[in-house]
């Protein structure tokens, strides 16, 4: 070995080691402090229209959305959650983090105004259920004070002797309260409708993103749930964080572990594949160096060049795993085939490089520009990755001639292994002379049908299609969008006068596809009138009858018979009336304890007498994020799943309709989609007229650039026909493939036309090592594109899904059909010649 290293041959070995070592190392150090991932969406597309000027208004003057939600969820206890709610505003509000932290459940104007806001059906049960208990309660007040205790519990075993179901209910409620905080009675909680449902309390909350950190969002979301922890042992309360502060930080997790998770698949899939392929030590050992060496400078490079990676761009780094070895795998096929022409392996290599570096330059190059079509668009996301992606292309393509051969000279060479050639080379009776004319037919069919099924694709514009149904964040967000509580999908709009906010606002509720809309008049109370006048009748009821009771055990009895007591509320139907003797529970309800009862008495009298509320008395931190000086905000909230982008489509139309100004973010990702289509449209045309400019410099006949580019045409639109029956729609993330689709796309194309025009025969080319190797670079592209599969983030699982049939159709038909076409023009060419000879 020594010999080797001090030889005149070693020198270009030695200083490529040397290369490939401090560049690796620079790429390391470069890459580990500067790595970043920015999930800022609004930065992906380049926005300056009139409908950004809007939404740029709109934020001016009434401040951005909200960055992050906390929202605290119960099952059935409305008061629990109520106070957690609180105790969360006064925690957030007291760290320094958190800006203009609002719940405007905790405002004293609204809890005190909460009675006239109860819906119609809930007010009406609110008012039945105080003419029910209250002559009853009044019975307790009228008895005498060492009596009132006993009276109260004979008019409850009344109510249930006579099956007053409500009644009964209404008295355990109070008989509870009363035994466990006679002091602070809720007399709200008492007489609300009873609900198996989940109460929603929701803090909107403002954060400065902490942009010196690599994770801008990290230290928000993690103090928030450090705030947010003591109250999480609760196994009945849930707290759970949305927004876009939240949704931004899982989607950059889901990318982080989707692309760990790929990247890790990648390369088992490509031992699989190289092992069964190729079943060499040395070339899978080689291979796989090179990969992993020109990642590592794809991935500084790329920060280099870009500043940052983003959630789109990112995926690159899995791309490259099957990108790079495919270049590995048709330079060490060529280098097997070379062993059986050469004896020396210095020879071998130098012929493989010689005979593999103009069209893998050539591939590299096409490639790159399938990357780059989108970069002189207004899509500057997908225009990031094709900066890094066309960089990658050339990284992967030197570590691919600097690597390997350095490996193999320090290393060994593969072993040689006998090859069986054929001496019959002719097409004389091989399949596909015999056969071409179907195969050309079959796929002008297939060109037809997927063509029918392509026109039917559709642009999804809504970015939480990107998102991982399985982040907390978005999950959350569609649970109380579908509540009607808040959604980052509301459109707002901008009213000059107070009647045509209202005007507004009566025009989009109770359309089917708005929730819910909120102006600064949703805060006073309607029909307060005739709630007053009914809660007065009910409230001056007389009272019932003292009644006499002997026993407790009369009650007992009753309350385990009753109806009432196999109700879910009855399940702990007053605990503490059990194993406790008479005097212990009268004195657990004394006199004292039914002071609340006049409380109650006097806080609805008082309620009813105060005077009616104007809009000068709705509390500041509460108008101002619905008027100022110059306008009123009108808010509407969608009804429908805001994945579906015909929902979305329909939600925007129903509400531009009433105000042509409405804006937001269904509005802004409407017109960025928009803007990416019209991005697309522009990067399939650049790509396609310069791969077509290189393939007519590089190919010796011009035609071949047309049959090159069929089965790539034949690949697209079989790709859009399959993910328009498999319910996939184009998406911001995924419209890349189809650019990309030529870009790799005409790689085998170049190597098939080339290899078929130098040996002359269909046979000839089938033995050859191209087929071969197209099938392994194919079949390790998609190992590695088909680990996006496992991917959360769902713009990533797309991409997978896409490149993945993509690639599967382009391997088919570049080996079937291409060879086909190209059979047929030489079969054409030949009888002309023929033909001329004849006449000649």
């Amino acid at each position: 070995m020594k010999h080797r290293f001090f030889s005149k041959q070693a020198l270009p070995f030695v200083l490529s080691l040397f290369f490939i070592g401090l560049a690796s190392y620079i790429a390391a150090v470069y890459s580990q402090h500067h790595f970043v991932i920015d999930s800022d969406l609004d930065g992906l597309v380049q926005q300056d229209a009139p409908w950004k000027d809007n939404l740029t208004k709109t934020a001016a003057e009434f401040g951005e959305s909200e960055n992050a939600l906390v929202v605290v969820v119960s099952g059935t206890h409305r008061r629990q959650v109520q106070e957690v709610t609180e105790k969360l505003q006064d925690d957030f509000s007291a760290d320094p983090l958190f800006k203009d932290v609002f719940s405007p459940s905790t405002l004293p104007w609204l809890k005190q105004q909460a009675l006239w806001f109860l819906s119609a059906q809930d007010f009406q049960t609110f008012n039945e259920n105080l003419r029910s208990v209250m002559p009853k309660l009044k019975g307790a007040m009228s008895a005498e004070p060492d009596r009132a205790a006993m009276q109260l519990l004979a008019q409850l075993n009344h109510a249930i002797e006579t099956d007053d179901q409500r009644a009964s209910t209404l008295l355990i409620k109070v008989l509870n309260q009363l035994a466990s905080t006679p002091q602070k009675v809720d007399w709200f909680e008492v007489l609300l409708p009873d609900s198996s449902g989940i109460h929603y309390q929701i803090i909107s909350l403002n954060a400065e993103p902490q942009h010196d950190h690599k994770e801008p969002n990290r230290f928000i979301i993690e103090t928030a749930h450090k705030i947010i922890q003591p109250y999480s042992d609760d196994s009945e309360l849930q707290i759970r964080i949305t927004g876009q502060t939240a949704l931004d930080f899982d989607e950059i997790n889901d990318a982080n572990h989707s692309v760990k998770l790929a990247g890790v698949m990648s390369f088992i899939g490509l031992v699989v594949v190289l092992g069964f392929g190729i079943r060499s030590l040395r070339i899978i050992v080689a291979s796989y160096l090179a990969v992993i060496i020109g990642l590592s400078w794809t991935l500084a490079l790329g920060l280099w060049l870009v500043g940052s990676y983003n959630t789109i761009s990112i995926v690159f780094l899995v791309m490259f795993i099957g990108l790079g070895v495919d270049f590995a795998i048709h330079f060490c096929l060529r280098l097997r085939e070379e062993q059986v022409l050469h004896d020396n392996n210095m020879d071998c290599l130098i012929a493989s490089i010689r005979g593999t570096i103009s069209p893998l330059s050539l591939c590299a190059l096409t490639s790159a520009i399938g990357f780059l079509g989108f970069y002189p668009t207004a899509y500057t996301g997908l225009a990031e990755l094709g900066v890094i992606s066309a960089a990658g292309m050339l990284m992967g393509l030197l570590a691919t001639f600097s690597v390997i051969p350095t490996f193999f000279f320090i290393f060994g060479y593969p072993r040689r292994k006998a090859v069986r050639q054929s001496n019959d080379l002719g097409d004389s009776a091989f399949w596909l002379p015999k056969h071409y004319k179907l195969v050309v037919g079959l796929a002008a069919l297939v060109l037809v049908v997927s063509g029918i099924g392509a026109s039917k694709m559709m642009f999804d514009f809504s970015t939480l299609v990107l998102k991982s149904e399985k982040a907390e964040s978005v999950q959350t967000l569609e649970e109380i969008q579908t509540q009607g509580l808040t959604s980052s999908y509301q459109m707002m709009m901008l009213a000059t006068s107070l009647p045509q906010a209202e005007s507004w606002q009566a025009q989009l509720t109770g359309l089917p596809e708005v929730s819910n809309v909120i102006s600064i008049s949703a805060f006073l109370p309607k029909n307060r009138e005739q709630k007053m006048a009914a809660l007065s009748q009910s409230m001056n009821t007389p009272p019932a009858a003292n009644l006499s009771m002997n026993s407790l055990s009369v009650l007992e009895s009753n309350l385990a018979a009753s109806s009432v007591a196999q109700s879910a509320l009855a399940a702990n139907t007053l605990p503490w009336l059990q194993g406790n003797d008479e005097l212990t529970i009268y004195s657990r309800i004394n006199t004292a304890a039914l002071a609340p009862l006049q409380q109650m008495q006097a806080s609805l009298s008082g309620l009813m007498q105060a005077p009616t509320p104007s809009y000068a008395d709705i509390p500041a931190e509460l108008s101002q994020r619905y008027q100022n000086d110059s306008y009123l905000l009108v808010v509407a909230y969608p009804s429908g799943d805001m994945r579906n982008v015909q929902q979305l489509d329909s939600f925007i139309k129903v509400v531009k309709q009433v105000a042509p100004n409405a804006t937001g973010r269904p509005v802004a990702e409407q017109q960025v989609g928009k803007i990416i289509i019209k991005s697309f449209i522009q990067a399939v045309s650049y790509s396609l007229l310069l791969i077509a400019v290189i393939l007519l410099l590089a190919l010796k006949h011009k035609r071949d650039v047309i049959l090159t580019f069929i089965p790539l045409l034949l690949t697209t639109l079989s790709t859009m026909a399959v993910a328009h029956w498999s319910g996939l729609a184009l998406n911001m993330a995924n419209i890349i493939v189809i650019p990309l689709i030529f870009g790799l796309g005409v790689d085998n194309g170049i190597h098939i036309v080339e290899r078929f025009r130098s040996v002359g025969s269909a046979r000839a080319f089938y033995q050859s090592s191209t087929p071969r190797a197209a099938v392994l670079s194919s079949l390790t592209t998609m190992a590695t594109f088909g680990s996006l599969l496992l991917a959360d983030h769902r713009g990533m699982y797309s991409i997978g899904f896409l490149l993945t049939i993509a690639i599967g159709f382009l391997l088919f038909y570049s080996l079937t059909v291409l060879p086909a076409l190209l059979f047929s023009v030489k079969k054409m060419d030949t009888a002309a010649v023929t033909d001329t000879k004849s006449k000649t």
